[in-house]
Protein backbone atom coordinates (compact mmCIF):
# COMPACT_ATOMS: atom_id res chain seq x y z
CA UNK A 1 0.00 0.00 0.00
CA UNK A 2 2.84 2.38 0.85
CA UNK A 3 4.60 1.72 -2.47
CA UNK A 4 1.34 2.19 -4.36
CA UNK A 5 0.92 5.67 -2.88
CA UNK A 6 4.57 6.51 -3.53
CA UNK A 7 4.32 5.72 -7.25
CA UNK A 8 2.47 8.98 -7.84
CA UNK A 9 5.26 11.11 -6.35
CA UNK A 10 8.05 12.86 -8.26
CA UNK A 11 11.49 11.31 -8.04
CA UNK A 12 12.87 14.24 -6.03
CA UNK A 13 10.21 13.60 -3.39
CA UNK A 14 11.11 9.91 -3.35
CA UNK A 15 14.75 10.83 -2.82
CA UNK A 16 13.79 13.14 0.04
CA UNK A 17 11.73 10.37 1.65
CA UNK A 18 14.52 7.83 1.18
CA UNK A 19 17.03 10.19 2.76
CA UNK A 20 14.69 10.56 5.73
CA UNK A 21 14.63 6.79 6.23
CA UNK A 22 11.69 5.43 4.24
CA UNK A 23 13.05 2.18 2.83
CA UNK A 24 10.04 1.73 0.52
CA UNK A 25 10.95 4.98 -1.24
CA UNK A 26 14.49 3.73 -1.79
CA UNK A 27 13.23 0.41 -3.15
CA UNK A 28 10.93 2.24 -5.57
CA UNK A 29 13.81 4.42 -6.80
CA UNK A 30 15.83 1.27 -7.46
CA UNK A 31 12.89 -0.19 -9.39
CA UNK A 32 12.41 2.97 -11.46
CA UNK A 33 16.10 3.45 -12.26
CA UNK A 34 17.01 -0.18 -12.88
CA UNK A 35 16.71 0.24 -16.69
CA UNK A 36 19.13 3.18 -16.50
CA UNK A 37 21.60 1.08 -14.51
CA UNK A 38 21.40 -1.72 -17.10
CA UNK A 39 21.84 0.77 -19.96
CA UNK A 40 24.95 2.29 -18.39
CA UNK A 41 26.33 -1.12 -17.42
CA UNK A 42 26.03 -2.32 -21.03
CA UNK A 43 28.60 0.31 -22.07
CA UNK A 44 31.32 -1.38 -20.02
CA UNK A 45 33.15 -4.66 -20.32
CA UNK A 46 35.24 -6.39 -17.70
CA UNK A 47 36.78 -9.74 -18.75
CA UNK A 48 37.13 -10.71 -15.11
CA UNK A 49 33.51 -10.04 -14.11
CA UNK A 50 30.02 -11.17 -15.02
CA UNK A 51 27.62 -8.60 -16.46
CA UNK A 52 25.47 -9.05 -13.35
CA UNK A 53 28.43 -7.94 -11.21
CA UNK A 54 28.65 -4.72 -13.20
CA UNK A 55 24.91 -4.15 -12.75
CA UNK A 56 25.18 -4.76 -8.99
CA UNK A 57 27.88 -2.13 -8.68
CA UNK A 58 25.83 0.23 -10.82
CA UNK A 59 22.96 -0.21 -8.36
CA UNK A 60 25.32 0.62 -5.52
CA UNK A 61 26.20 3.82 -7.37
CA UNK A 62 22.49 4.60 -7.67
CA UNK A 63 21.86 4.10 -3.95
CA UNK A 64 24.87 6.24 -3.07
CA UNK A 65 23.45 8.93 -5.36
CA UNK A 66 20.23 8.93 -3.34
CA UNK A 67 22.03 9.63 -0.07
CA UNK A 68 24.64 12.05 -1.46
CA UNK A 69 22.22 14.04 -3.60
CA UNK A 70 22.04 17.79 -2.95
CA UNK A 71 18.74 19.23 -4.18
CA UNK A 72 20.29 22.66 -4.82
CA UNK A 73 23.12 21.56 -7.12
CA UNK A 74 21.68 19.45 -9.95
CA UNK A 75 18.84 17.24 -11.12
CA UNK A 76 18.72 13.78 -9.62
CA UNK A 77 18.75 12.13 -13.05
CA UNK A 78 22.10 13.61 -14.06
CA UNK A 79 23.58 13.11 -10.59
CA UNK A 80 22.48 9.47 -10.52
CA UNK A 81 23.91 8.84 -14.00
CA UNK A 82 27.32 10.17 -12.95
CA UNK A 83 27.28 8.22 -9.69
CA UNK A 84 26.37 4.95 -11.43
CA UNK A 85 29.13 5.41 -14.01
CA UNK A 86 31.66 6.32 -11.35
CA UNK A 87 30.91 3.23 -9.27
CA UNK A 88 31.15 0.93 -12.28
CA UNK A 89 34.46 2.48 -13.36
CA UNK A 90 35.84 2.10 -9.84
CA UNK A 91 34.80 -1.55 -9.79
CA UNK A 92 36.39 -2.31 -13.17
CA UNK A 93 39.58 -0.43 -12.27
CA UNK A 94 39.80 -2.43 -9.06
CA UNK A 95 39.41 -5.73 -10.90
CA UNK A 96 41.95 -4.81 -13.56
CA UNK A 97 44.50 -3.75 -10.95
CA UNK A 98 44.00 -6.95 -8.98
CA UNK A 99 44.18 -9.14 -12.07
CA UNK A 100 47.35 -7.46 -13.32
CA UNK A 101 48.95 -8.11 -9.97
CA UNK A 102 47.85 -11.74 -10.04
CA UNK A 103 49.13 -12.23 -13.59
CA UNK A 104 52.52 -10.76 -12.72
CA UNK A 105 52.85 -12.98 -9.67
CA UNK A 106 51.51 -16.23 -11.15
CA UNK A 107 53.87 -18.81 -12.58
CA UNK A 108 51.23 -21.28 -13.75
CA UNK A 109 47.61 -21.57 -14.80
CA UNK A 110 46.87 -23.45 -11.59
CA UNK A 111 48.15 -20.66 -9.38
CA UNK A 112 46.17 -18.12 -11.41
CA UNK A 113 42.97 -20.09 -10.93
CA UNK A 114 43.60 -20.32 -7.20
CA UNK A 115 44.23 -16.59 -7.04
CA UNK A 116 41.00 -15.88 -8.87
CA UNK A 117 39.02 -17.72 -6.24
CA UNK A 118 40.70 -15.91 -3.39
CA UNK A 119 40.23 -12.52 -5.02
CA UNK A 120 36.49 -12.86 -5.18
CA UNK A 121 36.51 -13.49 -1.47
CA UNK A 122 38.63 -10.34 -0.95
CA UNK A 123 36.19 -8.03 -2.69
CA UNK A 124 33.58 -7.21 -0.08
CA UNK A 125 30.86 -6.34 -2.59
CA UNK A 126 30.92 -9.87 -3.98
CA UNK A 127 29.08 -11.33 -1.01
CA UNK A 128 26.09 -12.86 -2.75
CA UNK A 129 24.25 -13.32 0.54
CA UNK A 130 24.13 -9.56 1.18
CA UNK A 131 21.63 -7.26 -0.46
CA UNK A 132 22.81 -4.53 -2.80
CA UNK A 133 21.25 -2.00 -0.42
CA UNK A 134 23.28 -3.25 2.53
CA UNK A 135 26.46 -3.23 0.44
CA UNK A 136 25.81 0.35 -0.62
CA UNK A 137 25.19 1.41 2.97
CA UNK A 138 28.45 -0.21 4.04
CA UNK A 139 30.28 1.86 1.43
CA UNK A 140 28.49 5.03 2.50
CA UNK A 141 29.47 4.43 6.13
CA UNK A 142 33.11 3.83 5.17
CA UNK A 143 33.26 6.95 3.02
CA UNK A 144 31.64 9.15 5.67
CA UNK A 145 33.95 7.89 8.41
CA UNK A 146 37.02 8.44 6.22
CA UNK A 147 36.09 12.11 5.88
CA UNK A 148 36.97 12.52 9.57
CA UNK A 149 40.24 10.57 9.52
CA UNK A 150 43.84 11.52 8.78
CA UNK A 151 46.07 9.52 6.43
CA UNK A 152 47.49 7.08 8.98
CA UNK A 153 44.07 6.72 10.61
CA UNK A 154 42.62 5.70 7.24
CA UNK A 155 45.30 3.01 6.93
CA UNK A 156 44.41 1.75 10.41
CA UNK A 157 40.69 1.86 9.58
CA UNK A 158 41.09 -0.17 6.38
CA UNK A 159 43.24 -2.82 8.05
CA UNK A 160 40.87 -3.01 11.02
CA UNK A 161 37.93 -3.55 8.65
CA UNK A 162 39.85 -6.35 6.94
CA UNK A 163 40.16 -8.15 10.26
CA UNK A 164 43.78 -7.43 11.17
CA UNK A 165 44.59 -7.59 14.88
CA UNK A 166 46.12 -4.65 16.72
CA UNK A 167 49.45 -6.49 16.77
CA UNK A 168 49.36 -7.10 13.03
CA UNK A 169 48.50 -3.46 12.35
CA UNK A 170 51.31 -2.36 14.68
CA UNK A 171 53.83 -4.47 12.79
CA UNK A 172 52.58 -3.52 9.32
CA UNK A 173 52.30 0.24 9.88
CA UNK A 174 55.05 0.59 12.48
CA UNK A 175 52.90 2.49 14.96
CA UNK A 176 52.20 1.85 18.64
CA UNK A 177 49.19 0.01 20.01
CA UNK A 178 47.84 3.06 21.82
CA UNK A 179 47.57 4.99 18.55
CA UNK A 180 45.74 2.05 16.98
CA UNK A 181 43.28 1.74 19.86
CA UNK A 182 42.68 5.50 19.95
CA UNK A 183 41.90 5.44 16.23
CA UNK A 184 39.50 2.52 16.54
CA UNK A 185 37.68 4.25 19.41
CA UNK A 186 37.52 7.43 17.31
CA UNK A 187 36.02 5.44 14.44
CA UNK A 188 33.36 4.01 16.73
CA UNK A 189 32.49 7.49 18.03
CA UNK A 190 32.18 8.79 14.48
CA UNK A 191 29.90 5.89 13.62
CA UNK A 192 27.62 6.67 16.54
CA UNK A 193 27.48 10.45 16.09
CA UNK A 194 27.95 11.13 12.37
CA UNK A 195 26.17 8.25 10.61
CA UNK A 196 22.39 8.31 10.19
CA UNK A 197 20.69 5.86 12.53
CA UNK A 198 18.55 4.67 9.63
CA UNK A 199 21.63 3.53 7.70
CA UNK A 200 23.15 1.82 10.73
CA UNK A 201 19.87 0.02 11.41
CA UNK A 202 19.82 -1.35 7.86
CA UNK A 203 23.33 -2.78 8.34
CA UNK A 204 22.84 -4.37 11.74
CA UNK A 205 19.16 -5.32 11.61
CA UNK A 206 19.83 -8.80 10.19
Amino acid sequence: MIKYNLRMKRVEKLVELAQSGLIEALELIIEKYYPMVVKISSKYYAPWAEFEDIIQNGLIGLIKAVFYFDFEKSSFNSFAWRSIESEIKTFITYLNRRKNKILSESSSIDSLNEAEGSEQADYSLEDKNSSVIKNAFIQIIKEKIMNYLKDIEIDIFEMWLEGYTYKEIEKKLNINLKKIDNTVQKIKRIGKTKIDKFILDQIFSN
